[in-house]
Formats: C-alpha cells, sequence, structure tokens
C-alpha cells in the first residue's frame, strides 16, 4: 500500500463531496486505475457508497476506457438495476477480463433492489 496513493483518493473524495468539483470527482474515478491495489479498492468502495452521485464519474471512465473492468463492478454497485442496460454490451467484449467482469457486474446490479425494477 502507498500511503500517499491512498491520502490522495481520499482528499479527492472529501473535496468532491463537499464541493463537488469535477476535477476531484475526476480524480477519485481514475483512481480505480491505479497500481496500488488499496487505493483502487478504497476509490471503488467511495464511489459505490456514492451512488447516483457517482454514475457520471463512472461513465466518464467508460467512455474514456479507464479502468473499465473495475469501473463496471462499481458502476453495478452504485446504479443497480437502473444500469443493467449500460453494462450489457462488456458481457460480449473481445478482452475476457472485461467480459467476464460486465457479466458479474450484470448480476450484482440485477440482484439489487436500487434502480428500476
Amino acid at each position: 500500500m502507498k500511503l500517499a496513493d491512498a491520502a490522495a483518493v481520499f482528499a479527492a473524495y472529501g473535496a468532491w463531496r463537499a464541493t463537488g468539483s469535477a476535477r476531484a470527482g475526476a480524480q477519485l474515478a481514475r483512481a480505480l486505475a491505479s497500481d496500488d491495489e488499496t487505493s483502487r479498492t478504497v476509490a471503488g468502495t467511495l464511489l459505490a457508497r456514492a451512488t447516483d452521485r457517482a454514475l457520471p464519474l463512472l461513465r466518464a471512465n467508460l467512455s474514456q476506457g479507464i479502468a473499465v473492468a473495475m469501473t463496471l463492478r462499481v458502476l453495478a454497485d452504485a446504479g443497480g438495476r437502473e444500469v443493467v442496460d449500460e453494462i450489457e454490451p462488456y458481457t460480449h467484449n473481445s478482452d475476457p477480463q472485461i467480459a467476464r467482469a460486465a457479466r458479474d457486474a450484470l448480476a450484482a446490479a440485477r440482484a439489487t433492489g436500487l434502480g428500476r425494477p
């Protein structure tokens, strides 16, 4: 664990939650691509807990190809059933890791009580 990386994730989260800073939010979402496993996990947990508020950040990650597999998993946790249609196309991705993450995320999103039935 890189303490400085984890501290940067928490700082970005705090700034994003307190001010709504797009820059801080983007930094938090980009942490899903960190080389540091702890930073990725912390960022994912914080984004998932932010639910609807995190969806634009996660959608931006997907559109930019940033940490797609991890982002799909967090998207499912944050958006629940609301994001099923967004995740589904990734189940046919040529990258087996992304396709597997999408299938896992799809199952998780469908299992949650969040979003549309």
